[in-house]
């Protein structure tokens, strides 16, 4: 699978283009993704209509079209999730948008819906997520790796068919998208049968299988419009013919602070698998709250990482779950590294 993203020095220049109009670059980030993530519904066929709506406006009713395809869209009309609809965008800056991705299109190969491309040109164009949530989009084979590591083995103790598991950082949805992938059409191993069909009954519960949380809302309706577009390619139909009734477990929440969230239930998932952020929280109320909600990891000048490893240890996985994450070495160098490796991860060996 290739993927085609440029250098972050032209989606730089493109964001600065567009945010004459727009005033602020994060807004100009979501302007510009959600035309490549609108071309991608047209151009794989997964919108309702095959008509695409010209300019800024048209752009605005290709959203809410496909925010009515399934519940699990309707973020993608939402001024609170994309604040299109209060920041108008005028003729210059659509004109560089529709060039830009004329020139350079956000697709994998021809007949991949996986939307790799749009997850990695997101980090690429909002700074913000890139740099006030570290917004890291992890490799697909590294993905693989950690499913491998998870979700493999607890598909083999609980069955594909009941199987759980949790991105509790998933971002624009590489690991959730690789997982929907293994839970749809399991692993065989040696002679042994595939356990399940892989027709419709699969793509509900490989969806009702995986979830995912994130705090950027954004990237969390990308991960839900991921998801869906995968199962509506495997189904052969577009995105308003995938039924509204089969479930898209895609939340934006604070996984480590929220408790109110369904996703976030305690003892719910078999596999826990997650590329968290490794920064410390920038926010002193935040960085104090995480403090107190994780004692045994979060001292000192932590990072991000331990409290998500004792998130999905310790709340997240039942009893005998599979927990697997992609972690910073920070913790064998700095001092508040030293009671997870001493006091805290003891309690798991």
């Amino acid at each position: 699978m290739t993927t085609r993203t440029l250098s972050p020095t032209a989606y730089d220049k493109l964001t600065a283009t567009v945010a004459r109009d727009t005033v602020d670059r994060r807004t100009a980030a979501l302007w510009i993704h959600a035309a490549a993530l609108a071309r991608h519904a047209y151009d794989h066929g997964m919108a309702p209509t095959d008509d695409r709506p010209p300019g800024p406006g048209g752009l605005l009713k290709s959203l809410e079209s496909l925010a009515n395809c399934h519940p699990a869209l309707a973020p993608l009309a939402d001024p609170a999730v994309l604040p299109l609809w209060e920041q108008p965008l005028g003729a210059v800056a659509w004109a560089a948008i529709e060039e830009f991705w004329d020139r350079h299109p956000a697709l994998e190969g021809e007949h991949r819906v996986d939307g790799y491309a749009l997850g990695d040109t997101y980090q690429l164009l909002s700074e913000e997520a890139r740099k006030g949530r570290a917004l890291c989009q992890t490799p697909p084979w590294v993905a693989r790796l950690l499913l491998r590591l998870s979700l493999d083995p607890a598909m083999e103790e609980w069955g594909p068919a009941d199987v759980r598991m949790i991105d509790p950082a998933c971002g624009t949805g590489h690991i959730a998208v690789a997982a929907f992938h293994m839970v749809r059409v399991p692993p065989v191993r040696g002679r042994r049968p595939a356990p399940v069909g892989h027709g419709p009954r699969a793509v509900e519960r490989a969806l009702a299988a995986v979830s995912g949380v994130d705090l950027d809302a954004y990237a969390a309706a990308l991960t839900a419009y991921r998801l869906l577009a995968c199962s509506a390619f495997v189904l052969g139909v577009s995105l308003d013919q995938v039924p509204a009734s089969w479930p898209v477990n895609v939340a934006a929440a604070d996984s480590l602070l929220d408790r109110t969230e369904p996703l976030l239930a305690a003892d719910a998932y078999h596999a826990c698998v997650a590329n968290p952020p490794y920064i410390t929280p920038k926010d002193p109320a935040v960085r104090d709250q995480v403090r107190a909600a994780y004692p045994q990891v979060a001292v000192g000048k932590y990072s991000l990482a331990l409290p998500f490893t004792a998130l999905m240890l310790e709340h997240l996985a039942v009893p005998g779950g599979f927990v697997a994450q992609l972690t910073a070495n920070s913790f064998m160098k700095r001092e508040f590294g030293k009671r997870y490796i001493t006091e805290f991860l003891p309690r798991f060996d």
